[in-house]
């Protein structure tokens, strides 16, 4: 009994001894920070169409000081793509019964794509401490608006909604100019529009009729901010190649768009070309300053004259053929999937979302027909269009895009490597063959 009284008592001396103690930085426990205030706005609040730009605003507001700004997400959400462009939030502070309240404003974009009723969810809140580290969560308000079709607007593709969109289009070279069998006409579509991101633009259509190939590269994106607005701008190529000789019809591309500022469809569009292509090679052509050349031997001009018969007859018998099929393979190099893969490669080094997104679509598009679907990049995806935001900045990484790109050599070294299956005979031999014994 002694023994367990004494032992009893050591116990109870040691443990307020350690009570004593000052705390170690290693066991000092944090305090969770004050709930804060969650408020969810959007602009315009009612009668947006499809296609506009929708300003979500999220408030993230602190009783006191704010220890360290919070992250904030939005969920993705069907029927629309939720963006995010600034770099950094804004610093706001309001009073609520009584109390001063500090913290920032967080700003997504969003883009309806059908009507109907867009319900958008809670936006997740994550608290950090000064330190940065997690301590809490919390959750926003889900709020709905009701999206109109305009009439005149075909909501089943991309529909773009702003204030002001241009469409400009150039050619290299002219279509008035002659051309012949084997050459390639570059057709360039640049548009422009006022709070709609490259990236909320629809794919152009290219086409053309019989006898003429089209390569369309890779779009360009070129968005720019000034204050919280963004122009986005796409510039879009497309090569011709003639195959043979003719009058060709190029259609116009067009560009439908919903104006704000006039309440009304409009269509932008780049006008139709009609290209005359001449059977044989294009002409040599032939200099202006013969008076200045040096003068030439009698039997060195005959020589010459000779050869250049010769490569003229040539050039008449092989040429259309031999630029044509020259054309189709600078087309057909610049435009394989192995060409599309190696700009995958080049963008996935980078930390650019917006890059690997626009290089994996075109590689995508470029794939043989009888290679199985790709791998998804479901990662890559909620980067570009559910941004979870810390101070402002995509979740994407570089080790993200290194993942990515790996799963991607795996799936190609995969198709390369899988045997081309025979065609199968749709009847059997008439006479089969029989064993001898």
């Amino acid at each position: 009994m002694r023994r367990a009284i004494l032992a009893f008592a050591l116990l109870l001396a040691s443990a307020t001894a350690r009570a004593q103690e000052p705390p170690s930085a290693s066991t000092t426990a944090v305090a969770p920070a004050a709930a804060p205030v969650v408020r969810t706005t959007l602009d315009p609040k009612e009668g947006a169409v499809v296609g506009q730009h929708i300003a979500l605003y999220v408030d993230v507001l602190f009783p006191g000081d704010m220890p360290h700004p919070p992250r904030v997400s939005i969920p993705d959400m069907p029927g629309a793509q939720v963006m995010r462009f600034e770099s950094q939030a804004t610093t706001i502070s309001d009073t609520v019964d009584g109390a001063r309240l500090n913290g920032q404003r967080f700003e997504f974009a969003v883009f309806p794509r059908r009507g109907g009723a867009l319900s958008i969810p809670p936006a997740r809140v994550t608290l950090l401490d000064r330190a940065g580290n997690v301590i809490g969560s919390a959750s926003g308000e889900a709020v709905q608006e009701t999206i109109q079709v305009p009439k005149g607007i075909d909501a089943k593709g991309v529909v773009v909604a702003t204030e002001k969109l241009t469409l400009e289009q150039s050619w290299n070279p002219e279509p008035a100019k002659p051309l012949h069998a084997g050459d390639a006409l570059v057709r360039t579509i640049t548009r422009t529009a006022t709070d709609i991101p490259a990236l909320a633009m629809r794919d152009l259509s290219f086409d053309a009729p019989e006898g003429v190939r089209v390569y369309v590269d890779t779009p360009q994106n070129l968005d720019r901010s000034d204050r919280g607005t963004i122009t986005g701008k796409r510039i879009d190529r497309a090569t011709y190649v003639f195959e043979k000789a003719g009058n060709f019809a190029l259609p116009a591309v067009t560009q439908p768009w919903w104006n704000l500022a006039g309440k009304q469809a409009e269509t932008a569009s780049g006008k139709a070309a009609t290209v005359t292509v001449a059977p044989g090679p294009a002409p040599a052509a032939t200099g202006g300053a013969e008076a200045s050349k040096p003068a030439i031997r009698p039997e060195t001009g005959a020589a010459i004259a000779t050869l250049v018969v010769l490569a003229g007859l040539a050039l008449a018998a092989f040429g259309p053929g031999w630029r044509r099929r020259a054309a189709e393979r600078r087309a057909q190099r610049t435009n394989s999937e192995a060409t599309a893969f190696k700009g995958v490669i080049r963008a996935c080094g980078q930390d650019d979302a917006e890059a690997i997104y626009a290089a994996l679509a075109t590689w995508r598009a470029r794939l043989p027909a009888t290679w199985p679907a790709p791998p998804e990049a479901r990662p890559l995806e909620a980067a570009l269009f559910s941004m979870d935001a810390d101070q402002g900045k995509p979740r994407w990484s570089r080790a993200m895009a290194h993942e990515l790109l790996a799963r991607l050599r795996h799936y190609r070294r995969d198709c390369l490597a899988r045997p081309a299956r025979p065609a199968a005979a749709p009847l059997p031999p008439l006479n089969p063959a029989r064993k001898m014994g």
